[in-house]
């Protein structure tokens, strides 16, 4: 399998052409071609030319950009190639230039071709969630390529220092344990982030400039190149050849470094969420054995996470994490003494103490027995902070614990109940909507419609209930605005250009008060809304419930056509009569002398006034 490689500068002026590439190109000159980039583009097919261009331009990322041409070799001959693009970054420069790669698409039948391999990596992403797996299918996809019997891949961990090689395949040599980086062949991609094709002349160069070191059984030919994601090398990938008639060139170079390019985001991937899920399993474990409060500490004391009983104990100091402990659960600046999670950093040995609760200011609310074990990185065996098991040793305290456990289920059954009554009220109002829909009597529909809103203005309130931390009582003026809303937007086009305020200096109501008197609103604001104003002639509408001494008083005033017995709705005031009466109040209609109407519901009032106020125009 032939490849030519090029490389693009960024500026899209230039294009530099390997020697074999000029020479396909019947260009002039021996060696390497600089090519002015628009000269490049006319020896590309007319008809492709564009989306080549298009795709030259588009910025690929960290990913391998594909697009299919015909380039002219000859004067009335094209070859259609598959030009593969990857940005690289220049050593030493801090700059970045494109590398190119064109593959003729003339391959037999049984070759496999890169783009198939970076597909396949590409799925082997998705399928292989263990990292040995992965690895091993990479590297069945490269034998597919190129000679790969003797590979392995190499991964460095900045934290500890050390090179790991989590697949191995050689023929003499067995897989190394995880090693100080050193002086060989994969620490000096590691360290110069380029490609290595290390012939014997290659390598017995480097070595004797100092800067490798020969390591395992020689080979005739040595190719790694770097595994990199965000322009950081976090390992490399190598093949390697123990056979005379076996050697690598840098048509394998260039493939196995766009190869590498793909498979370093998947093995990235794999490594990232290996460490999810290494760490949840020992959060997890760490929580699910310790039934009591949990706090884990780094090294430096900084608390790193908490279970949800730290936080129920310590609610006057959240956030927690990224506090120092003393902080944050003694309201100390420097270290408590005797302190047992300290004793476990400086022995890695467990400790125990009895240390005090504190609240806010430092007061003592109870007894803790405090638990501290070492928390060991498995992987380099190096301790990585304290796990802190805390358990509340005061009765009182127990006590207090299960008093509120059971008042907060009895919160969820309560506001279960509210949320239900809401649903089975919204499912009746879907009924009766879906009713109306087979009835063509205007008056029955508008009947069903008024009951529809009747009922939201019930759900209404079981809906604000089981949203709101008070179960007992409703906040009437938030109510009352969004049931406006609801029946202004029922009540279109009548209630266009009609602007509607809210005043409440009231209490909270309870269900028993809030239910009725939300029905009284709902048959109120929709009477004025049917017959006080016509489409599109505008108006205001006031609501207020407000102090009467002893009592209050809801209103409902427009400045409408004015109160006429005859074209009100009989049932609808017949409904607030009923309700009044219910509340123990009064109810009375009449046209003020400005014009208008003026509905009133006088009832007896609860205690603890509270005021809100609001306008809007719908």
């Amino acid at each position: 399998m032939k490849i030519y490689s090029y490389f693009l500068s960024p500026s899209f002026k230039k294009i530099w052409l390997s020697a074999d590439l000029a020479e396909l190109l019947h260009l002039p000159g021996p060696g390497y071609t600089w090519l002015e980039y628009r000269k490049w583009l006319e020896l590309i097919h007319p008809d492709d030319r564009k989306d080549a261009e298009i795709a030259a331009r588009k910025k690929s990322g960290e990913q391998t950009g594909r697009v299919t041409y015909r380039i002219r070799i000859a004067d009335s001959e094209y070859l259609k190639v598959e030009d593969f693009r990857q940005e690289i970054p220049v050593e030493g420069t801090g700059k970045r230039l494109i590398q190119g790669m064109l593959l003729p698409l003339e391959t037999g039948p049984d070759t496999i071709t890169v783009q198939e391999a970076l597909y396949e990596i590409a799925r082997l992403s998705v399928e292989k969630d263990n990292l040995v797996e992965l690895l091993r299918a990479i590297h069945l996809t490269i034998r597919n390529l190129m000679p790969a019997e003797n590979f392995y891949i190499a991964l460095y961990d900045k934290e500890s220092g050390l090179v790991s090689f989590p697949y191995f395949v050689d023929e003499f040599d067995p897989p190394p344990p995880p090693k100080p980086a050193g002086r060989g062949l994969t620490e000096y991609v590691l360290r110069t982030g380029q490609p290595l094709l290390a012939s014997p002349e290659v390598f017995a160069k480097l070595e004797s400039e100092g800067q490798v070191e020969s390591i395992g059984a020689p080979s005739v030919d040595w190719l790694g190149v770097p595994l990199r994601v965000h322009d950081e090398v976090f390992g490399v990938m190598v093949v390697q050849s123990y056979t005379e008639g076996l050697r690598y060139s840098e048509e394998h170079l260039q493939v196995l470094s766009f190869v590498a390019n793909q498979a370093a985001l998947v093995i990235k991937k794999n490594l990232a969420e290996e460490l999810r899920k290494e760490t949840e399993r020992l959060l997890t474990d760490s929580f699910a054995s310790i039934q009591d409060g949990i706090s884990i500490l780094d090294l430096e004391m900084n608390i790193v996470r908490v279970n949800p009983v730290m936080e129920k104990w310590y609610a006057h100091a959240l956030p927690l994490v990224g506090k120092k402990c003393h902080l944050a659960y003694h309201g100390k600046n420097n270290f408590c003494e005797p302190c047992p999670s300290l004793e476990t950093l400086r022995t890695l040995q467990p400790a125990c103490e009895i240390v005090p609760r504190t609240g806010p200011g430092g007061k003592i609310t109870g007894w803790l027995e405090l638990f501290s074990f070492p928390l060991i990185d498995h992987r380099t065996g190096r301790l990585k902070g304290v796990i802190e098991y805390v358990r509340d040793i005061t009765e009182r305290k127990k006590a207090e614990d299960a008093m509120l456990a059971s008042l907060k289920e009895k919160e969820i059954l309560l506001k279960e109940v509210h949320h239900r009554v809401k649903n089975n009220m919204q499912i009746i109002s879907s009924l009766l909507n879906l009713q109306s829909g087979y009835l063509k009597d205007p008056e029955a529909r508008s009947a069903l419609k008024e009951c529809q809103n009747r009922i939201y203005s019930m759900a209404l309130v079981h809906d604000k209930l089981y949203r709101e931390k008070d179960l007992a009582s409703i906040d009437f003026g938030d109510y009352a605005e969004k049931l406006l809303v609801h029946l202004f937007q029922v009540h279109i086009p009548n209630s266009e250009g009609v602007a509607y305020s809210v005043r409440v200096e009231a209490p909270a109501l309870t269900v028993d008060l809030a239910i009725p008197l939300g029905l009284i609103l709902t048959e109120l604001v929709s009477n004025s809304l049917q017959h006080a104003f016509s489409p599109g002639q505008g108006g205001s509408l006031e609501v207020s419930l407000l102090p009467d001494g002893e009592r209050l008083r809801l209103e409902v005033r427009d400045d409408g056509r004015g109160y006429e017995p005859s074209a009100q709705s009989r049932f609808g005031l017949e409904i607030v009569k009923l309700l009044s009466a219910q509340l123990g109040g009064e109810f009375y209609i009449t046209s003020p002398a400005g014009g208008g109407t003026l509905a009133t519901v006088s009832f007896p009032r609860p205690n603890q006034l509270r005021v809100e106020e609001s306008t809007k125009k719908y």
